[in-house]
């Protein structure tokens, strides 16, 4: 169980999810974009951009 929980709160992980969800957010109406963003807010991706942080 916890091998499947370090898999999901992985940066990689999130990364794929991001992009997925950058993708499906190009061809959806607004009233959709809102919801998938919310999903991924509680998620911990906060940020659809393809960047380092400072300092990494």
């Amino acid at each position: 169980m916890t091998n499947l929980k370090d898999l999901i709160l992985n940066d990689k992980t999130k990364g794929i999810v991001a992009i997925v969800a950058a993708i499906i957010t190009y061809f959806t109406p607004d009233s959709i974009d809102v919801i998938i963003e919310s999903l991924l807010g509680a998620y911990g991706i906060t940020v659809l951009t393809l960047r380092k942080k400072n300092g990494e």
